[in-house]
């Protein structure tokens, strides 16, 4: 009997560890140069410039009343079918489709990692959880690495700049995608940005695109006033509900920002657009950061991952891994969303047709998931007990031989 119970205790431990490990999820390693796009509830991210990350495909539940910075719900797409199709890295990527539920991947590279001469699109289903290769017809736009490209509330990409690795040059065109049709128009240069590349781009609410850095060169003040803000690559931008553009982060000649210029806010309801820099404070305030992600839920921003300065200088073995919340109300630092209860959730114009699509799938994958684990459960009960009961007959069995050998020397 005490056989018996050593593997009943032996088999519980494993069942409990293997259940505890299912139902919390995992932490996402550090990366750098990974692409992002928000459906619903959802943050995806696509890709790292780290090989072994490339084709990861991760994405993070953004809900503002359970999101924090101490235990945020990942959730990774491991299947096949849902892998990036390519070792994505320097791409961009952005939402679309007839159900605004289509994540579009603008890349640089085949499904076998060589270089395309044109732009190759891959497309994400969120619903399904699968990859597609749409065909493309139009003015198809030469391929390209370091832009960023920004949708719009009809369906339409927009893609500008960046730089090509065919010829070793930046880029200032301009090019529209139109994900209902699946066809590029090329739009006109006059009056274009400076080529560059690592820049950040941001629809704001009166249509314009704002393009913002690039370069060490590039004049942070061409469009606007106020305080003077550092020229800088690989930041991000997001745009707040009350339309201020809020950056972070970035590099200046490959090295580190100054702590006071780290974060700064671009106010777009005034003419000329007016810059602010901000203070970093508040709690879990992040240290300099590029090469990172950054999206907006409601009035929080989301920063992950990137490449982190330390000493003036950015460490490539030094990579983030933490989440860090700002709220663009007041510039501060947060750990949970929840304890702001006055943001609002409306992070993007038509959000609310996005959550829609979203919602009647997550109900049920929610379902599959809840019915998925006591299935699961019962079927690893069932085996340990099998084996469990299987073993305690075998041993009892040897007892049984053994106590007669015994009689049978006496």
């Amino acid at each position: 009997m005490d056989s018996f119970k050593n593997y009943f205790f032996i088999w519980l431990t494993i069942i409990l560890a293997w259940t505890f490990a299912g139902v919390n999820g995992f932490t996402p390693l550090g990366r750098l140069r990974q692409s992002n796009a928000l459906v619903g509830n959802r943050l995806y991210f696509f890709g790292s410039a780290i090989i072994a990350q490339s084709r990861e495909n991760i994405f993070l539940d953004v809900t503002l009343s359970t999101l924090n910075t101490s235990n945020p719900l990942w959730s990774s797409s491991t299947s096949s079918v849902s892998l990036v199709p390519t070792n994505s890295a320097l791409a961009s990527a952005c939402v679309g489709g007839s159900n605004k539920a289509t994540i579009f991947l603008l890349e640089h590279l085949f499904g076998n990692n060589s270089i395309s001469n044109n732009t190759i699109v891959y497309a994400f289903d969120t619903v399904s959880g699968t990859w597609s290769i749409p065909n493309i017809i139009g003015t198809i736009p030469i391929s390209r690495r370091q832009f960023q490209a920004v949708n719009d509330t009809n369906g339409k990409i927009y893609m500008f700049g960046g730089f090509t690795t065919n010829s070793n040059t930046d880029l200032n065109d301009i090019y529209t995608f139109d994900t209902s049709t699946f066809i590029w128009t090329q739009g006109s240069n006059a009056n274009a940005p400076t080529p560059r590349a690592d820049f950040t781009a941001t629809l704001l609410n009166n249509g314009l695109i704002l393009y913002l850095g690039g370069g060490d060169t590039i004049n942070m003040a061409e469009i606007a006033a106020g305080d003077n803000i550092s020229p800088r690559s690989s930041h991000t931008a997001v745009l707040s509900p009350d339309g201020h553009v809020v950056i972070f982060g970035g590099s200046k000649n490959s090295a580190p920002l100054d702590q006071n210029q780290l974060l700064a806010s671009l106010d777009t309801n005034v003419n000329p657009y007016k810059w602010s820099s901000k203070s970093m404070i508040g709690n879990n305030v992040p240290s300099s950061l590029a090469f990172h992600s950054a999206n907006i839920v409601g009035n929080f921003m989301i920063v992950v991952f990137g490449q982190k300065g330390v000493n003036n200088a950015f460490d490539p073995n030094n990579l983030n891994s933490q989440l860090y919340l700002l709220d663009t109300r007041n510039y501060v630092w947060v750990t949970d969303t929840s304890q702001h209860p006055n943001s609002t959730n409306t992070p993007n114009p038509s959000v609310t047709q996005i959550q829609t699509v979203i919602a009647s799938n997550s109900n049920s994958l929610s379902t599959g998931v809840i019915v998925a684990i006591p299935i699961s459960l019962i079927v690893v009960l069932g085996i340990a007990g099998f084996t469990g009961y299987w073993l305690y007959k075998k041993n009892k069995q040897k007892d049984i031989i053994r106590i007669a050998s015994s009689k049978n020397e006496y």
